[in-house]
Protein backbone atom coordinates (compact mmCIF):
# COMPACT_ATOMS: atom_id res chain seq x y z
CA UNK A 1 0.00 0.00 0.00
CA UNK A 2 3.23 2.50 0.24
CA UNK A 3 3.56 4.68 2.59
CA UNK A 4 0.62 6.95 4.08
CA UNK A 5 1.23 10.49 5.82
CA UNK A 6 -0.96 10.89 8.68
CA UNK A 7 -1.94 14.58 8.21
CA UNK A 8 -5.20 16.12 6.94
CA UNK A 9 -4.96 16.17 3.06
CA UNK A 10 -6.64 20.00 2.86
CA UNK A 11 -3.76 21.21 5.56
CA UNK A 12 -1.42 21.00 2.82
CA UNK A 13 -3.10 22.64 0.20
CA UNK A 14 -2.55 26.33 2.00
CA UNK A 15 0.14 27.49 3.82
CA UNK A 16 -0.36 28.92 7.13
CA UNK A 17 0.79 31.74 9.48
CA UNK A 18 -1.23 31.81 13.08
CA UNK A 19 -2.34 34.80 14.38
CA UNK A 20 -0.38 35.93 17.51
CA UNK A 21 -1.75 34.17 21.36
CA UNK A 22 -3.56 36.75 23.69
CA UNK A 23 -0.94 38.04 25.60
CA UNK A 24 -2.60 40.60 28.16
CA UNK A 25 -5.97 41.21 29.60
CA UNK A 26 -8.30 42.89 27.12
CA UNK A 27 -12.05 44.00 27.03
CA UNK A 28 -14.16 43.77 23.86
CA UNK A 29 -18.27 43.15 23.03
CA UNK A 30 -18.11 40.09 21.88
CA UNK A 31 -15.74 36.89 22.54
CA UNK A 32 -15.97 33.76 20.41
CA UNK A 33 -14.43 30.66 21.54
CA UNK A 34 -13.33 28.58 18.74
CA UNK A 35 -11.92 29.42 15.28
CA UNK A 36 -13.99 26.81 13.45
CA UNK A 37 -17.02 26.93 11.07
CA UNK A 38 -19.44 28.12 14.22
CA UNK A 39 -17.66 31.16 15.70
CA UNK A 40 -16.29 32.49 12.53
CA UNK A 41 -19.77 32.58 10.32
CA UNK A 42 -21.02 34.06 13.94
CA UNK A 43 -18.34 37.06 13.98
CA UNK A 44 -19.02 37.17 10.12
CA UNK A 45 -22.94 37.97 10.59
CA UNK A 46 -22.19 39.95 13.84
CA UNK A 47 -19.67 42.51 11.99
CA UNK A 48 -22.14 42.71 9.79
CA UNK A 49 -25.30 43.46 11.68
CA UNK A 50 -23.15 45.77 14.33
CA UNK A 51 -20.14 46.93 12.04
CA UNK A 52 -18.91 48.67 15.33
CA UNK A 53 -19.01 45.67 17.62
CA UNK A 54 -15.24 45.00 18.52
CA UNK A 55 -15.48 41.44 18.30
CA UNK A 56 -12.29 38.47 19.61
CA UNK A 57 -11.98 35.15 18.46
CA UNK A 58 -9.79 32.38 20.34
CA UNK A 59 -8.60 29.38 19.03
CA UNK A 60 -6.51 26.51 20.62
CA UNK A 61 -4.66 26.34 17.31
CA UNK A 62 -5.16 28.23 14.30
CA UNK A 63 -8.32 28.76 12.63
CA UNK A 64 -9.73 25.67 10.29
CA UNK A 65 -7.09 23.60 12.42
CA UNK A 66 -9.86 20.96 13.78
CA UNK A 67 -13.11 19.88 12.44
CA UNK A 68 -13.82 22.71 10.20
CA UNK A 69 -10.75 21.89 8.22
CA UNK A 70 -10.90 18.40 8.57
CA UNK A 71 -14.09 17.98 6.72
CA UNK A 72 -14.73 15.33 4.42
CA UNK A 73 -15.95 18.96 2.10
CA UNK A 74 -20.05 17.87 1.72
CA UNK A 75 -22.14 20.97 1.81
CA UNK A 76 -25.11 19.25 2.55
CA UNK A 77 -28.86 20.37 3.50
CA UNK A 78 -28.54 17.90 6.41
CA UNK A 79 -29.54 18.61 9.64
CA UNK A 80 -27.66 16.86 12.22
CA UNK A 81 -28.54 12.93 11.11
CA UNK A 82 -31.87 12.15 11.60
CA UNK A 83 -34.44 14.04 10.15
CA UNK A 84 -37.46 11.63 11.17
CA UNK A 85 -37.09 12.12 14.48
CA UNK A 86 -36.35 15.96 13.70
CA UNK A 87 -40.02 15.80 12.30
CA UNK A 88 -41.36 13.64 14.81
CA UNK A 89 -40.39 16.20 17.24
CA UNK A 90 -41.13 19.33 16.13
CA UNK A 91 -43.63 18.45 12.77
CA UNK A 92 -43.31 18.73 9.40
CA UNK A 93 -43.46 23.00 9.49
CA UNK A 94 -40.56 23.54 11.66
CA UNK A 95 -38.27 20.82 9.81
CA UNK A 96 -39.28 22.64 6.77
CA UNK A 97 -37.80 25.92 8.13
CA UNK A 98 -35.05 24.66 9.26
CA UNK A 99 -34.27 22.55 6.22
CA UNK A 100 -35.13 25.77 3.96
CA UNK A 101 -32.69 27.76 5.62
CA UNK A 102 -29.72 25.29 5.74
CA UNK A 103 -30.56 25.11 2.00
CA UNK A 104 -30.65 28.47 1.55
CA UNK A 105 -26.99 28.77 3.32
CA UNK A 106 -25.45 26.13 0.55
CA UNK A 107 -26.19 28.80 -2.10
CA UNK A 108 -25.19 31.69 0.21
CA UNK A 109 -21.71 29.96 0.86
CA UNK A 110 -20.92 29.90 -2.74
CA UNK A 111 -21.82 33.68 -3.49
CA UNK A 112 -19.82 34.35 -0.15
CA UNK A 113 -16.52 32.97 -1.71
CA UNK A 114 -17.41 34.29 -5.07
CA UNK A 115 -17.69 38.19 -3.51
CA UNK A 116 -15.03 37.35 -1.48
CA UNK A 117 -12.44 36.72 -3.57
CA UNK A 118 -12.03 33.31 -1.44
CA UNK A 119 -11.11 30.00 -3.76
CA UNK A 120 -12.31 27.65 -1.46
CA UNK A 121 -12.16 24.83 -4.80
CA UNK A 122 -16.50 24.92 -4.49
CA UNK A 123 -18.30 23.26 -6.68
CA UNK A 124 -22.06 23.35 -6.76
CA UNK A 125 -22.29 19.79 -8.33
CA UNK A 126 -25.08 17.87 -5.79
CA UNK A 127 -24.79 14.24 -4.13
CA UNK A 128 -25.35 11.29 -4.99
CA UNK A 129 -26.83 9.21 -1.85
CA UNK A 130 -26.64 6.06 -2.84
CA UNK A 131 -28.10 2.23 -1.72
CA UNK A 132 -25.79 -0.77 -1.36
CA UNK A 133 -28.29 -3.36 -0.17
CA UNK A 134 -32.20 -3.28 0.42
CA UNK A 135 -32.48 -2.17 3.71
CA UNK A 136 -30.18 1.59 1.98
CA UNK A 137 -32.98 1.12 -0.66
CA UNK A 138 -35.65 1.19 1.80
CA UNK A 139 -34.35 3.96 3.48
CA UNK A 140 -33.73 5.85 0.12
CA UNK A 141 -37.77 5.58 -0.57
CA UNK A 142 -38.16 6.64 2.94
CA UNK A 143 -35.88 9.70 2.81
CA UNK A 144 -37.43 10.38 -0.29
CA UNK A 145 -41.62 9.99 0.83
CA UNK A 146 -40.80 11.94 4.01
CA UNK A 147 -39.09 14.86 1.74
CA UNK A 148 -42.03 15.11 -0.56
CA UNK A 149 -44.11 15.52 2.63
CA UNK A 150 -41.76 17.82 4.38
CA UNK A 151 -41.40 20.13 1.05
CA UNK A 152 -45.02 19.79 -0.24
CA UNK A 153 -43.65 18.52 -3.26
CA UNK A 154 -42.53 15.69 -5.43
CA UNK A 155 -38.85 15.02 -4.96
CA UNK A 156 -36.28 13.87 -7.29
CA UNK A 157 -37.15 10.22 -8.44
CA UNK A 158 -34.83 7.50 -6.94
CA UNK A 159 -32.67 6.03 -10.01
CA UNK A 160 -32.19 2.52 -10.84
CA UNK A 161 -28.68 0.80 -10.57
CA UNK A 162 -28.20 1.04 -13.93
CA UNK A 163 -29.04 4.92 -14.19
CA UNK A 164 -27.41 5.28 -11.20
CA UNK A 165 -24.23 3.58 -12.66
CA UNK A 166 -24.48 6.16 -15.11
CA UNK A 167 -23.42 8.66 -12.37
CA UNK A 168 -20.87 7.06 -10.33
CA UNK A 169 -19.87 3.89 -12.45
CA UNK A 170 -19.47 1.60 -8.60
CA UNK A 171 -20.99 -1.91 -9.10
CA UNK A 172 -21.71 -2.03 -5.64
CA UNK A 173 -24.13 0.47 -6.41
CA UNK A 174 -28.21 -0.45 -6.41
CA UNK A 175 -29.85 2.73 -6.40
CA UNK A 176 -29.21 5.81 -6.00
CA UNK A 177 -31.08 9.62 -5.08
CA UNK A 178 -29.87 13.14 -6.53
CA UNK A 179 -29.26 15.49 -3.32
CA UNK A 180 -29.25 19.12 -3.65
CA UNK A 181 -25.39 20.70 -2.59
CA UNK A 182 -21.97 21.27 -3.00
CA UNK A 183 -18.70 19.98 -2.67
CA UNK A 184 -15.70 22.32 -1.38
CA UNK A 185 -12.20 22.24 0.30
CA UNK A 186 -12.90 22.41 3.99
CA UNK A 187 -9.56 24.16 4.93
CA UNK A 188 -9.57 26.40 2.40
CA UNK A 189 -13.13 27.90 3.43
CA UNK A 190 -12.30 28.21 6.82
CA UNK A 191 -9.18 30.08 6.34
CA UNK A 192 -11.36 32.57 4.00
CA UNK A 193 -13.74 33.03 6.06
CA UNK A 194 -11.45 33.75 8.71
CA UNK A 195 -9.45 36.30 6.59
CA UNK A 196 -12.30 38.16 5.70
CA UNK A 197 -13.30 38.19 9.33
CA UNK A 198 -10.19 39.90 10.25
CA UNK A 199 -10.74 41.96 7.17
CA UNK A 200 -13.79 43.58 8.49
CA UNK A 201 -11.87 44.32 12.20
CA UNK A 202 -12.23 40.64 14.03
CA UNK A 203 -9.30 40.43 16.18
CA UNK A 204 -8.31 36.28 16.28
CA UNK A 205 -6.10 35.04 18.80
CA UNK A 206 -3.93 31.73 17.86
CA UNK A 207 -2.30 29.58 19.71
CA UNK A 208 -4.43 30.32 22.58
CA UNK A 209 -6.52 27.55 24.65
CA UNK A 210 -9.60 28.77 26.68
CA UNK A 211 -9.23 27.52 30.09
CA UNK A 212 -12.52 28.47 31.39
CA UNK A 213 -15.19 30.67 30.89
CA UNK A 214 -16.18 32.69 34.43
CA UNK A 215 -19.82 33.60 34.05
CA UNK A 216 -21.68 36.93 35.14
CA UNK A 217 -23.22 40.01 33.90
CA UNK A 218 -19.55 40.31 31.72
CA UNK A 219 -18.46 37.02 31.32
CA UNK A 220 -14.66 36.43 30.90
CA UNK A 221 -12.49 33.42 28.98
CA UNK A 222 -9.60 33.00 30.80
CA UNK A 223 -6.78 31.84 28.32
CA UNK A 224 -3.16 30.52 29.96
CA UNK A 225 -1.86 34.22 28.47
CA UNK A 226 -4.24 36.54 29.19
CA UNK A 227 -8.20 36.99 29.76
CA UNK A 228 -11.35 38.91 27.64
CA UNK A 229 -14.07 40.32 29.45
CA UNK A 230 -17.01 40.88 26.87
CA UNK A 231 -20.56 41.88 27.11
CA UNK A 232 -21.33 38.53 25.29
CA UNK A 233 -19.65 35.77 25.31
CA UNK A 234 -20.10 32.37 22.62
CA UNK A 235 -18.87 29.54 23.24
CA UNK A 236 -18.47 27.63 19.49
CA UNK A 237 -15.91 24.51 20.30
CA UNK A 238 -16.91 21.91 18.13
CA UNK A 239 -15.89 18.36 19.24
CA UNK A 240 -14.12 20.03 22.29
CA UNK A 241 -17.41 21.46 23.41
CA UNK A 242 -17.81 18.92 26.35
CA UNK A 243 -14.42 20.27 28.08
CA UNK A 244 -16.44 23.33 28.92
CA UNK A 245 -18.15 22.41 31.95
CA UNK A 246 -21.75 23.48 31.55
CA UNK A 247 -21.70 21.02 28.65
CA UNK A 248 -19.70 18.05 29.44
CA UNK A 249 -22.18 15.46 29.74
CA UNK A 250 -24.08 16.93 26.24
CA UNK A 251 -21.89 15.77 23.79
CA UNK A 252 -19.42 13.43 22.67
CA UNK A 253 -16.37 13.29 20.22
CA UNK A 254 -16.69 10.73 17.49
CA UNK A 255 -13.74 9.95 15.37
CA UNK A 256 -14.07 9.24 11.57
CA UNK A 257 -11.09 8.67 8.80
CA UNK A 258 -10.66 9.37 5.79
CA UNK A 259 -8.20 8.12 2.76
CA UNK A 260 -6.75 10.09 0.12
CA UNK A 261 -4.96 9.44 -2.86
CA UNK A 262 -2.24 10.45 -5.47
CA UNK A 263 -3.56 12.02 -8.44
CA UNK A 264 -5.31 9.86 -10.48
CA UNK A 265 -4.05 9.29 -14.31
CA UNK A 266 -6.71 10.28 -17.09
CA UNK A 267 -6.52 6.30 -17.69
CA UNK A 268 -7.66 5.77 -13.77
CA UNK A 269 -10.27 8.12 -14.40
CA UNK A 270 -11.57 6.52 -17.54
CA UNK A 271 -12.24 3.63 -16.10
CA UNK A 272 -15.41 4.93 -13.49
CA UNK A 273 -18.18 6.49 -15.04
CA UNK A 274 -18.14 9.91 -12.89
CA UNK A 275 -17.95 12.74 -15.12
CA UNK A 276 -20.18 14.89 -13.05
CA UNK A 277 -17.78 14.76 -10.51
CA UNK A 278 -20.75 14.57 -7.84
CA UNK A 279 -20.44 13.27 -4.47
CA UNK A 280 -21.28 10.05 -3.28
CA UNK A 281 -22.85 9.45 0.01
CA UNK A 282 -24.00 5.63 1.49
CA UNK A 283 -27.59 6.07 2.79
CA UNK A 284 -27.00 4.85 6.13
CA UNK A 285 -26.10 5.92 9.70
CA UNK A 286 -22.16 5.04 9.93
CA UNK A 287 -21.77 6.09 5.72
CA UNK A 288 -19.01 5.72 3.59
CA UNK A 289 -18.21 8.52 1.46
CA UNK A 290 -16.21 9.24 -1.79
CA UNK A 291 -15.04 12.43 -3.85
CA UNK A 292 -12.54 14.00 -6.15
CA UNK A 293 -10.61 16.68 -4.90
CA UNK A 294 -9.59 20.10 -7.23
CA UNK A 295 -6.90 18.10 -8.35
CA UNK A 296 -8.40 14.74 -9.22
CA UNK A 297 -7.60 12.91 -6.27
CA UNK A 298 -9.88 10.34 -4.39
CA UNK A 299 -11.32 10.99 -1.40
CA UNK A 300 -12.91 7.53 0.77
CA UNK A 301 -13.89 8.31 4.36
CA UNK A 302 -16.40 7.43 6.50
CA UNK A 303 -16.24 4.00 8.15
CA UNK A 304 -16.43 3.12 11.46
CA UNK A 305 -16.98 5.71 14.15
CA UNK A 306 -14.96 5.30 16.84
CA UNK A 307 -15.51 6.25 20.42
CA UNK A 308 -12.51 6.17 22.92
CA UNK A 309 -12.94 5.76 26.45
CA UNK A 310 -12.52 9.35 28.28
CA UNK A 311 -13.63 11.17 25.28
CA UNK A 312 -9.95 10.78 23.95
CA UNK A 313 -9.31 13.12 21.26
CA UNK A 314 -5.69 13.06 21.08
CA UNK A 315 -3.61 12.77 18.03
CA UNK A 316 -2.56 9.32 18.22
CA UNK A 317 -5.75 8.19 18.18
CA UNK A 318 -5.52 9.56 14.15
CA UNK A 319 -3.43 6.54 13.73
CA UNK A 320 -6.09 3.46 14.38
CA UNK A 321 -5.22 0.65 11.77
CA UNK A 322 -8.63 -0.60 12.43
CA UNK A 323 -10.42 2.43 10.65
CA UNK A 324 -7.97 2.10 7.52
CA UNK A 325 -8.62 -1.26 7.11
CA UNK A 326 -12.44 -0.59 7.14
CA UNK A 327 -11.97 1.68 4.78
CA UNK A 328 -9.80 -0.33 2.26
CA UNK A 329 -11.89 -2.75 2.48
CA UNK A 330 -15.13 -0.60 1.79
CA UNK A 331 -12.77 0.98 -1.19
CA UNK A 332 -12.43 -2.34 -2.69
CA UNK A 333 -16.27 -3.20 -2.73
CA UNK A 334 -17.09 0.06 -4.56
CA UNK A 335 -14.07 0.43 -6.70
CA UNK A 336 -12.54 -2.97 -7.58
CA UNK A 337 -11.31 -1.94 -10.76
CA UNK A 338 -9.38 1.06 -9.22
CA UNK A 339 -6.95 -1.66 -7.46
CA UNK A 340 -3.55 0.39 -8.29
CA UNK A 341 -5.36 3.63 -6.90
CA UNK A 342 -2.72 4.26 -4.28
CA UNK A 343 -3.81 5.98 -1.19
CA UNK A 344 -1.15 8.61 0.24
CA UNK A 345 -3.20 10.44 2.79
CA UNK A 346 -4.85 8.70 6.37
CA UNK A 347 -5.79 10.89 9.25
CA UNK A 348 -8.98 11.44 11.04
CA UNK A 349 -10.68 13.67 13.44
CA UNK A 350 -13.42 14.12 16.07
CA UNK A 351 -16.73 15.48 15.59
CA UNK A 352 -19.32 16.52 18.13
CA UNK A 353 -22.53 13.73 18.55
CA UNK A 354 -25.59 15.14 20.64
CA UNK A 355 -27.80 12.41 22.05
CA UNK A 356 -30.55 13.54 20.19
CA UNK A 357 -28.40 13.65 16.52
CA UNK A 358 -29.67 17.18 16.10
CA UNK A 359 -27.64 20.79 16.91
CA UNK A 360 -28.22 22.71 19.92
CA UNK A 361 -28.18 26.69 20.56
CA UNK A 362 -28.76 28.98 22.93
CA UNK A 363 -28.06 30.95 26.06
CA UNK A 364 -26.82 29.61 29.53
CA UNK A 365 -29.05 30.43 32.33
CA UNK A 366 -27.69 33.17 34.47
CA UNK A 367 -25.35 35.31 32.42
CA UNK A 368 -24.62 36.34 28.86
CA UNK A 369 -22.88 33.15 27.26
CA UNK A 370 -24.81 31.46 24.46
CA UNK A 371 -23.32 28.46 22.34
CA UNK A 372 -24.28 26.54 19.13
CA UNK A 373 -22.87 23.07 18.65
CA UNK A 374 -23.99 19.48 17.90
CA UNK A 375 -23.98 19.17 14.13
CA UNK A 376 -22.60 15.48 14.30
CA UNK A 377 -20.27 15.31 11.39
CA UNK A 378 -23.15 17.08 8.53
CA UNK A 379 -21.98 20.88 9.73
CA UNK A 380 -20.52 22.92 6.43
CA UNK A 381 -24.19 24.35 5.91
CA UNK A 382 -25.48 24.25 8.80
CA UNK A 383 -22.96 26.53 10.72
CA UNK A 384 -23.59 29.10 8.46
CA UNK A 385 -27.41 29.01 9.36
CA UNK A 386 -26.03 28.43 12.58
CA UNK A 387 -23.98 31.66 12.61
CA UNK A 388 -27.07 33.62 11.68
CA UNK A 389 -28.98 32.09 14.59
CA UNK A 390 -26.23 33.55 17.30
CA UNK A 391 -26.27 36.54 15.75
CA UNK A 392 -30.00 37.18 16.41
CA UNK A 393 -29.63 35.21 20.29
CA UNK A 394 -26.48 37.74 20.98
CA UNK A 395 -28.67 41.08 19.58
CA UNK A 396 -31.66 39.98 21.39
CA UNK A 397 -33.51 39.76 18.06
CA UNK A 398 -36.78 37.39 17.75
CA UNK A 399 -36.40 36.75 14.32
CA UNK A 400 -36.56 33.09 11.76
CA UNK A 401 -33.41 32.20 12.70
CA UNK A 402 -33.49 33.09 16.71
CA UNK A 403 -36.97 30.79 16.52
CA UNK A 404 -35.68 27.85 14.24
CA UNK A 405 -35.61 24.22 16.09
CA UNK A 406 -31.61 24.20 16.72
CA UNK A 407 -32.88 26.47 19.37
CA UNK A 408 -33.33 25.33 22.88
CA UNK A 409 -36.05 26.81 24.80
CA UNK A 410 -38.44 25.89 27.12
CA UNK A 411 -40.07 23.09 24.66
CA UNK A 412 -36.63 21.38 23.99
CA UNK A 413 -34.08 19.87 26.41
CA UNK A 414 -30.97 18.74 26.50
CA UNK A 415 -30.11 15.68 26.67
CA UNK A 416 -27.16 14.40 28.97
CA UNK A 417 -24.90 11.16 28.12
CA UNK A 418 -24.30 8.95 31.15
CA UNK A 419 -20.89 9.41 32.68
CA UNK A 420 -18.02 6.49 31.94
CA UNK A 421 -17.70 3.99 31.62
CA UNK A 422 -20.91 3.65 31.36
CA UNK A 423 -20.73 6.23 27.96
CA UNK A 424 -17.70 3.56 26.57
CA UNK A 425 -20.40 0.73 26.88
CA UNK A 426 -23.07 2.63 25.97
CA UNK A 427 -21.39 4.15 22.37
CA UNK A 428 -20.03 0.57 21.43
CA UNK A 429 -23.56 -1.00 22.49
CA UNK A 430 -25.67 2.19 20.00
CA UNK A 431 -23.27 1.21 17.09
CA UNK A 432 -24.09 -2.50 17.33
CA UNK A 433 -27.64 -1.67 17.43
CA UNK A 434 -27.93 0.94 14.69
CA UNK A 435 -25.40 -1.72 12.50
CA UNK A 436 -28.38 -3.69 13.07
CA UNK A 437 -31.28 -1.94 12.29
CA UNK A 438 -29.85 -1.03 9.05
CA UNK A 439 -28.92 -4.27 8.15
CA UNK A 440 -32.23 -5.64 8.16
CA UNK A 441 -34.06 -5.57 4.73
Amino acid sequence: MGTRKHVVYWHETEAVTPEPPLRDAVDCDVAVVGGGYTGLWAAHFLKEAEPALDIRIVEAEYSGYGASGRADGFVTPTIGKDIQALVQEFGTRRALEASQAVGRSILEIGRFLRRNKVDAEYEANDYLMVATDAAQLRRLREDRELATTIAGREQPEILSAARAREVIGSPAVLGAMRVGGALVNPFKLARGVARVVKERGVTVYENTPVLRVLPGVRPTVVTPGGRITADKVIIAANAHQFTFAPFRNKTVPIWSYALVSEPLTDEQLGRVAWAGREGMVEAKTFLTCARFTADNRLMFAGGPALYFLGRDTRRRRMNDPRAYRALQEEFRRFFPMWGDVRFTYAYGGTVDVTRDYAPHFGQLPGGNVFYGYGFNGNGIAATHTGGKVLRDLVLGKDTEYARLLYVDDGHRRQRDFPPEPLLYVGARATTRLMEWKESRP
